[in-house]
């Protein structure tokens, strides 16, 4: 397709304007209207003429050759460099703009670009995106606007390059830990180590003694033979199994920032286990409410490619949660005890079903109840009294935040692990639970 250049749009104005002074001196019956039409219709006809061989060069020229690098998935949420390479066959500089079709569920604001391209050379493009939305995308045509040698027309073209990539919970936190050791990652993060190293459940070496070290981890065999102090170092338990309860219902969709809580879910749900995984435990999850999915303990580092690959295209839906009929469920898939992670948002209301769901889970797993916290409840204080609509607001906030704490508090009364907190923060105080049970020998 050949679309005319604003270049042509001000040759064809100023041409426009001379007519119209000539057209005025013929009014006024000037003597030299007659020669000045002459010379304007001369001057029409070789610019109609400039500008057709013009657009005949760049309709028969040839194109730059454009091809797009994209990386095997993207992250969740942080920014992506995507490259397009661009080489110039011919032997003159080409000037084009170029524009990319990504899916509407990326953003980009670098786009669409401009590019000068000297004669046999390549060049390479790049822009960044972010992802809005887990799941497969498909990136289309590469569309380029060429412009003619005298700057008069354009020239779209669009190149296929219809590429499909999956875009990943955001796993860019795990990819920054693989350099690091086991607790290391846990400093990294924040995590916070309850006891000192040396104190754990399983024997892992025999070390000269340090400083700090209790009297009951001396091993005194080994100490008379080496005829200096030695100690048992241990580690906690491995080959534990850790399942995650996942609630895709309705109330997860809501969003306190550009996440929804059921990203955030995901994404501590990830970095979870893959500190359980280095710690040599198995994980697993059950989705209900929705889509429902079920993926038996995996173990092993790489295991948290197979949990990225089940969980990319897992969405919340409109549905009603049945913590209850999941929990049945999970009792019939998995047998051997384990520690139960059931990751929702729950309220008053769901009381009777939270209650029987852990009742029945904790005949032969050990259950920690992950509820996020809506940040609204943060800002609930004294009641504004001054105007009527936020005095009914303040209340209702202020008798939901009790309600839902009550709740909460009747499950640690029961000997329930609980974890309360907010979107942001919910993989930090999964972490910390899990270690906390983790160093007490509980699991």
């Amino acid at each position: 397709m050949i679309l005319p250049d604003r270049n042509l749009f001000k040759y064809l104005g100023l041409l426009l304007f001379a007519g119209l002074g000539i057209l005025l001196l013929r009014v006024t019956e000037q003597p030299q209207s007659e020669a000045l039409s002459q010379g304007w219709w001369w001057l029409f006809s070789i610019g109609a003429a400039l500008a057709a061989f013009d657009g005949a060069r760049c309709r028969w020229s040839e194109l730059p050759e454009c091809r797009r690098k994209l990386p095997g998935n993207l992250p969740l949420g942080s920014a992506t460099q995507i490259s397009l390479r661009f080489d110039n066959p011919t032997r003159r500089d080409l000037e084009f703009s170029y524009q990319d079709h990504f899916p509407d569920s990326i953003s980009c604001r670098q786009l669409p670009g401009q590019l000068t391209l000297p004669a046999g050379e390549t060049a390479i493009a790049r822009y960044s995106v972010r992802a809005t939305r887990r799941g497969e995308v498909r990136f289309g045509d590469i569309c380029i606007r060429l412009r003619s040698p005298w700057k008069l027309w354009r020239r779209q073209h669009s190149t296929p390059a219809e590429q499909q990539t999956k875009v990943y919970p955001n796993f860019m936190a795990l990819a920054k830990l693989n350099f690091l050791d086991y607790e290391q990652r846990l400093a990294h993060i924040g995590a916070h180590l309850s006891q000192r190293r040396g104190s754990g459940q399983s024997f892992k070496q025999l070390r000269e003694y340090q400083r700090g070290d209790e009297v009951r981890q001396i091993d005194w065999k080994a100490t008379s033979r080496q005829h200096r102090l030695i100690s048992r170092e241990y580690q906690d338990e491995r080959d534990q199994e850790v399942i995650f309860l996942l609630d895709c219902g309705r109330r997860m969709r809501a969003m306190d920032d550009e996440l929804s809580h059921f990203d955030h879910s995901i994404n501590a749900l990830l970095l979870t286990s893959y500190i359980a995984l280095s710690a040599g435990d198995a994980v697993g999850f059950m989705s209900y409410a929705g889509t429902e999915r079920w993926l038996k303990p995996v173990k092993g580092k790489a295991a948290i490619n197979t949990l990225l690959n089940q969980l990319y295209d897992l969405h919340s839906s409109p549905e009603a949660s049945d913590l209850g009929y999941a929990a049945e469920k999970l009792m019939l898939q998995h047998q051997k005890r384990s520690l139960v992670i059931i990751i929702s948002n729950v309220r008053d209301d769901d009381s009777y079903d939270l209650s029987r769901a852990v009742k029945l889970l904790s005949r032969k797993h050990l259950v920690m109840v992950a509820c996020l916290r809506e940040n609204y409840l943060n800002q609930a204080g004294e009641i504004n009294t001054d105007n009527l609509d936020n005095a009914l607001t303040d209340t209702a906030r202020l008798l939901y935040s009790e309600q839902r704490q009550h709740l909460l508090d009747s499950l640690k009364a029961s000997g329930i692990r609980v974890v309360d907190a907010s979107p942001a923060t919910l993989h930090l105080s999964l972490v910390n639970q899990y270690m906390a049970l983790k160093r007490a020998g509980r699991i």
